[in-house]
């Protein structure tokens, strides 16, 4: 009863790498990579936090903090042999770069003045078309797709079955990507009223709106979670399912997803909610 009452309570969240799979709940973190070798390496252990226990029943703050708690795992992941996905040299990638560069100028041209609703809107777009596309061009996507189908699964059925994982949708509606959408919206809304009030482009108060919003945002995606059968909540994660479906995410191998099952495997065990054998290796 036990067991089963903490596997109810988990929240597990996940991180996509270039070489594996992370992921984490409140008090562990699990990561398998896949070496040079062939071999799946996992490294686990205990989260370490930021000692605001308090923050995390406040609005707007509690995203925040989970994020800053999260992020704090990657240097151990890093320092186990965990990559991040990092831009590449690619043609794609440095076209990218090279358009939302000079789009920056065309719109911040005060001889092309665009509205200021619609310049935040493009300046937002052209700020994550490279992340996008090194993304796209990265394993990362695979692995990513990994991540998605065995927590599913995991979700589905209580259990860790390599099977249900194949079937399994590639799509999360708790993935980050969700969070793009309602924060570039929040973004976009935030600094047209801030530019408007202050007569004039403030790196302050674009700074305080950016944070503002990736809050905001988190909680939008939080609730849509927790209410998935609402009209707002389809439509808040619409747009992060798309996104997930056409540009993050990409069928895994046989051993990409095993890689992922082997995380998860590792973070149950820890949690003391595993109840099958971890998934064997490919």
């Amino acid at each position: 009863m036990e067991t089963a009452a903490r596997k109810r309570q988990l929240k597990i969240g996940g991180m996509a790498l270039e070489n594996g799979v992370m992921f984490q709940t409140d008090r562990h973190w699990a990561m398998a990579v896949r070496e040079d070798s062939g071999e799946i390496r996992i490294a686990s252990g205990e989260k370490m936090h930021l000692g605001l226990a308090g923050m995390r029943k406040i609005p707007m703050l509690r995203g925040l903090v989970s994020l800053a708690e999260s992020a704090l795992v990657i240097p151990k992941a890093s320092a186990h042999g965990g990559r991040l996905p990092i831009m590449s040299h690619s043609p794609e990638v440095m076209a990218s770069m090279m358009i939302s560069v000079v789009g920056a100028l065309v719109v911040k041209n005060p001889k092309r003045k665009m509205p200021p609703f619609a310049e935040e809107l493009v300046m937002a777009a052209l700020a994550v078309l490279p992340s996008l596309v090194a993304l796209r061009r990265s394993r990362a996507v695979e692995y990513h797709a990994a991540e998605h189908k065995s927590i599913n699964a995991y979700e589905a059925s209580g259990r860790v079955d390599a099977e249900k994982a194949r079937l399994a949708e590639a799509e999360h509606p708790r993935c980050g990507s969700n969070i793009i959408g309602p924060a570039m919206a929040l973004m976009t809304v935030g600094n047209t009223i801030a530019q408007r009030a202050l007569g004039r482009r403030s790196n302050m108060a674009r700074l305080g709106v950016s944070v503002l919003s990736l809050s905001g945002a988190v909680e939008l995606v939080q609730w849509a979670a927790r209410n998935p059968a609402s009209l707002w909540s389809k439509a808040l994660t619409r747009p992060g399912g798309e996104l997930q479906h056409l540009v993050t995410t990409s069928e895994p191998t046989e051993g990409e997803l095993a890689v992922g099952l082997a995380a998860l495997s590792e973070l149950l065990r820890l949690e003391g909610a595993l109840d099958t054998a971890p998934a064997a290796t490919v």
